[in-house]
């Protein structure tokens, strides 16, 4: 389905329920002005304890002239308004995939190329491309194997209530579970297509219930285990919810599931039996306070936009969406690859009006 800028929708409603498109957090960038920022290739989110929004970038994927490295490979600490405060874990990424927040607010990173489990305290931060000599972290685990503990490439994590980590072994093509500690707990999964196989899967999500999201990425489906990896449902292969690639999960406080279908360009969003509810596709009609800040910075940008009809044209929609999460209240926030994320609120009690 080809959108344009035309069918826009800022408010989405499905089966008695309404998502409103919010605002738009960050640009692509790797620095930060004041208390606006932006990303590097944002690949994931997590929120902590006091509502602090952790962001994961990836990285420019080149080594920035006169810096050390990747100046966009880092995580950023911001507020659901785009207060910038500020980044760190400059100096020890490669090729970070996911993060966590334990119940104690130590932010969990993992680290495809590196194989291996980071761990960061979520109250320092450091002046733009800055960073603390001997490295950030205060904890670290993995090494590359397929061995219970080992790793071949670890993708997604995410936390059960109990402070057990689960951690997706892309190229085991399997799931750990681990203590925060590191402890090595249990393992489930092959390579397949079949129940409680994977193709390279991705993300994870541990639900209300202690229900484990698996992002099945090779097999265009998300899977869904008990917590000890007893399957229990496969979904996103339904007419209109069907799956292309999907990168991450995440469950809001209702039950609802949301899915970044990466190669599809839109969030699924499907009811827990797994039946699509509908899709969001992006809706951003406003520049975020990060971009006004840069474009009022060079009037030459803001000149050549307004002789553009539409300008939003070729950014409204979500650009291959990776990470996802649920901040309180139902809001839903969303990474894609132009450095930004995008926010939703979820209304339940909206009433469409009868024109």
């Amino acid at each position: 389905m080809e959108l344009h800028w035309e069918d826009l929708v800022i408010t989405t409603s499905a089966a008695g329920r309404t998502w409103h498109y919010s605002h738009a957090l960050g640009r692509d960038t790797a620095e930060h002005n004041g208390n606006v920022g932006g990303f590097g290739n944002p690949f994931d989110l997590a929120v902590s304890s006091d509502n602090s929004i952790f962001v994961l970038s990836r990285g420019f994927g080149n080594n920035t002239p006169g810096y050390y490295g990747d100046i966009g490979r880092r995580i950023g600490k911001m507020t659901i308004d785009e207060l910038h405060i500020g980044d760190f874990a400059r100096n020890e990424l490669v090729w970070p995939v996911g993060i966590a927040i334990s119940s104690d607010d130590k932010v969990y990173v993992s680290d495809e190329h590196q194989n291996l489990i980071l761990v960061y305290p979520s109250e320092d931060t450091y002046p733009s491309f800055e960073f603390k000599e001997g490295g950030e972290s205060i904890g670290r685990w993995g090494k590359r194997g397929s061995g219970a503990g080992q790793f071949n490439g670890p993708a997604g994590i995410a936390f059960d209530s109990k402070d057990n980590l689960f951690v997706v072994d892309k190229g085991n093509h399997r799931v750990q579970k681990y203590s925060k500690e590191g402890e090595f707990l249990l393992e489930w999964g092959s390579q397949g297509n079949g129940e409680g196989q994977f193709e390279e899967p991705w993300g994870v999500h541990v639900d209300q219930d202690g229900d484990v999201y698996v992002a099945d990425w090779g097999n265009s489906r998300v899977q869904k285990f008990s917590p000890d990896g007893t399957h229990l449902l496969t979904f996103g292969s339904d007419e209109g919810g069907e799956l292309d690639h999907p990168a991450c999960v995440a469950v809001d406080s209702d039950g609802d599931v949301y899915v970044t279908d990466w190669g599809n360009g839109r969030v699924q969003v499907y009811e827990q039996n797994g039946d699509v509810i509908t899709a969001l596709y992006g809706d951003a009609h406003k520049y975020s306070k990060a971009a006004e800040y840069y474009l009022n910075r060079d009037p030459a940008s803001i000149k050549t936009i307004n002789t553009v009809d539409h300008a939003f044209a070729h950014t409204v929609r979500f650009e291959r969406p990776v990470g996802i999460a649920v901040y309180p209240g139902n809001r839903i926030i969303i990474t894609d690859s132009r450095g930004r994320l995008l926010v939703y609120d979820k209304d339940a009690d909206y009433v469409v009006p009868n024109i």
